[in-house]
């Protein structure tokens, strides 16, 4: 079978290499279609230092189950899936006590980029009525957004939300803060193509960087009160610190964009206590891809996906997401 192998930085082969090998309770999965995120990008870019290559990357992909290892049920051949790169057991520690996405015991298999792949019959999800494969691949992404916003608990049912960012994590935070009872959302995006997007995946109000900053937007809307919740999903520090201080007091700065290693929060850290504003967040899906995929039927992703490129365009297509153009792009190894 055919895989793209990360070599390093922006290199990558195609490769020939034997087809995955089963375990009991393993499937092997025809890859359909695969996401290019960006944490791809960033690992290219050297930013995950604890990712080495060589590597096959692609932890956003659906595809067909066509072979069974020893204890999963035969009618699951043929079975169309979206798959969840991190199984859980249940019962470790880290499965109890935090999410199955961070599971001491069973191992990630996220290696989408290839013509086939290896997952955990747990972790292959079947699709909910009427939902494509092409939808399907972005699950993960849509349950990385869905497990930061609940996070917050109930809210006030109407409450003002901001979105920094329109790439695909903040279009689904504001998709899923209006599914939880937002009232008005702010998304601010310098792409116009984001910006639109955004609009179609439920923002009410879209701002432009470029042409004023965030802060008078959230000023004009709330009357200089803040927003109940500040979103950042870039992944840059200066911009958590923005959401912290354009939360009204007793709000809440909601972590969904993915910072570096090792980076300093630069906030006041007196005014934050002062105004009792509290900052939450997750990291990666934990334990939402499952309801996140049964939500995507109620979200319109009409022209959300910009292209579905062969394996061997992997390198063009990662440089593509990297300069921001499109808002997601596809592999599609087995077209």
């Amino acid at each position: 079978m055919k895989v793209a192998t990360w070599r390093g930085e922006a290199e990558f082969t195609i490769d020939e290499v034997p087809m995955p090998e089963l375990e009991p309770g393993l499937a092997i999965v025809k890859v359909d279609s695969a996401g290019v995120c960006g944490t791809d990008v960033h690992v290219t870019q050297g930013l995950f230092t604890e990712w080495d290559p060589p590597m096959v990357l692609g932890h956003e992909f659906s595809g067909v189950i066509v072979e069974i290892g020893e204890g999963v049920p035969r009618g699951r051949i043929g079975e169309e899936v979206a798959c969840l790169p991190q199984p859980g057991c249940g019962e470790c520690g880290a499965c109890r006590a935090w999410t199955i996405g961070h599971c001491e015991r069973l191992p990630r298999r996220a290696e989408g980029f290839a013509e086939y792949a290896l997952v955990d019959q747990n972790a292959a999800y079947p699709l909910p009525e009427g939902l494509d494969l092409e939808t399907a691949a972005m699950a993960e992404p849509a349950g990385c957004a869905l497990s930061c916003v609940d996070s917050l608990g109930r809210q006030e049912e109407g409450f003002d939300a901001l979105v920094i960012g329109a790439g695909m994590l903040g279009l689904f935070t504001v998709a899923f803060l209006k599914l939880r009872g937002a009232g008005r959302v702010i998304a601010s995006e310098p792409n116009p193509i984001r910006r639109e997007m955004a609009r179609q995946f439920g923002a009410d109000i879209v701002h432009d960087p470029s042409e004023s900053t965030v802060d008078e937007i959230v000023d004009e809307l709330t009357s200089g009160t803040g927003v109940q919740v500040a979103a950042e999903a870039v992944g840059k520090p200066e911009l958590v610190a923005k959401c912290i201080e354009l939360a009204r007091p007793r709000g809440h700065a909601l972590m969904v964009g993915v910072s570096p290693r090792r980076s300093p929060l630069p906030v006041d850290l007196f005014e934050m206590h002062f105004r009792e504003v509290s900052v939450r967040g997750a990291m990666g899906v934990g334990n939402s891809f499952s309801p996140a995929l049964n939500l995507l039927p109620q979200i319109d992703m009409d022209g959300v996906v910009g292209g579905r490129y062969p394996l061997e365009e992997i390198a063009a297509v990662i440089e593509m997401s990297a300069k921001g153009q499109g808002v997601k792009f596809m592999m599609a190894p087995n077209d």
